[in-house]
């Protein structure tokens, strides 16, 4: 089968991702374990799903033969958004998005094909997703949604990853790992009807419906067990060029291209005690290496769709993260941790990101564990409290009016997963 047939294929099977994203449009974590200490995963080497962030770690999960995770979260996700003008109640705007509750699944295989090599194939998905009702703005002559268009208006982007991995042990205490990055991407947005004015495309802007891309990349991973007690991890995967979103090619910069970032992990794992574990994770994911999100908001000389064109003025992002794990029973397991990223874009930027707004800086985590007859049962829960961004209103602007406008996200996710071992 084709690489665009497959991608398009595992969009299908892993159709409803996130409401909205945790990190960007990056998660906090993969795997129960990793999101009950708050996304650490970069030394854990506890399931499978945590080959989605350091393929070199499945080596060293515990037993032999085989072993199936199989996971699935609810997102609840809401994000607020208010603009305040001096042309009142002109343009003026006080609206929550639509209320949501996306499931979002993920799933991996891993078998042992030697004591020093293993095999596994990891399924999880990225992305974020936000729509504005319609009809809450009094824009000149009609009644329109937040950015003066007909109906609701927002965007979703979806990122599904299928990663085929190999983990080897290449010394005493020392592994490596390399997974293969099959991306598939959806996008579609919607109530943007203003936007076409200032495109290359006027008519591949808003309301194409559902368009797809496809992409290959690769993750590596390193691996040190330096002790009993101290682990040390880290992986890196370069950006992945996608093919182009060509219904958008008049909204999304490089003519409808979104592209995965290049980011890195560091990681390590502490046993305070036999049963106390500590866990600590640096996180680079550089998002100004995609255009779409990266380049300069709109401000006359950069046409949507165009090279260089109109982006979201999105920078870097630092993701600290850390959390523990208690090993209350031989059975029971509790965990707890916290992750804080550096903001996603400027707040002069905030016109500009009211139709993917990812305002998340703190992410607070508590998960648990219980494990009988070969099998394993774990949930966790996530809380992302609202952290506002406030600035300039472009659309106020554009049509020779001073006005502010500020978006808030704020997130809940709760997760159950079924590990079994062979």
């Amino acid at each position: 089968m084709q690489t665009k047939h497959l991608a398009i294929a595992m969009a299908g099977a892993l159709a409803h991702t996130l409401a909205q994203a945790d990190n960007g449009f990056f998660q906090v974590g993969y795997g129960a374990e990793a999101r009950g200490v708050g996304g650490a995963a970069a030394a854990a080497a506890r399931e499978v799903l945590g080959g989605a962030s350091n393929p070199a770690t499945t080596i060293w999960i515990e037993g032999s033969g085989e072993r199936l995770e199989a996971g699935m979260a609810i997102i609840q996700g809401r994000t607020r958004m208010s603009r305040s003008t001096s042309a009142a109640p002109l343009l003026d705007t006080h609206t929550d998005s639509e209320r949501a509750f996306e499931p979002v699944g993920e799933f991996a295989y891993g078998t042992l094909i030697s004591p020093a090599l293993s095999a596994s194939v990891v399924a999880y998905a990225n992305g974020a997703s936000t729509f504005l009702p319609a009809s809450t703005t009094a824009c000149p002559g009609t009644t329109g949604n937040a950015m003066c268009g007909t109906g609701r208006t927002g965007v979703s982007i979806r990122q599904l990853i299928v990663a085929p991995t190999v983990s080897a042990k290449v010394a005493p205490g020392v592994s490596l790992g390399a997974s293969l990055l099959l991306v598939g991407q959806l996008f579609k947005a919607e109530g943007l009807q203003m936007l076409a004015a200032s495109s290359q495309s006027p008519e591949r802007v808003s309301n194409q419906g559902t368009a797809t891309a496809h992409g290959l990349g690769l993750r590596l991973g390193a691996y040190w067990r330096a002790g009993d007690r101290l682990g040390l991890g880290a992986s890196w995967s370069p950006r992945v060029r996608m093919s182009e979103f060509g219904k958008y090619r008049g909204l999304l910069a490089d003519a409808g291209r979104f592209d995965v970032p290049e980011n890195y992990l560091l990681g390590l794992s502490l046993a305070a005690t036999p049963q106390l574990s500590l866990l600590v994770d640096y996180q680079r994911i550089n998002y100004k290496g995609v255009a779409a999100l990266a380049n300069r908001p709109f401000d006359g000389g950069n046409p949507f769709g165009s090279a260089g064109g109109a982006g979201n003025g999105w920078e870097n992002m630092d993701v600290y993260k850390g959390g523990v794990r208690y090993q209350a029973t031989p059975r029971l397991h509790l965990s707890a941790g916290m992750s804080y990223n550096t903001a996603a874009f400027a707040s002069a930027s905030t016109s500009a990101n009211i139709n993917s707004p990812s305002t998340f800086r703190r992410h607070y985590t508590l998960g648990a564990g219980y494990a009988g007859g070969g099998a394993q049962w774990s949930a966790y829960y996530l809380y992302a409290p609202q952290d506002a961004r406030s600035g300039p209103s472009a659309l106020a602007t554009a049509m020779g009016f001073a006005g502010r406008e500020s978006i808030g996200t704020r997130q809940q996710i709760i997760g159950l997963q079924y590990s079994q071992g062979y």
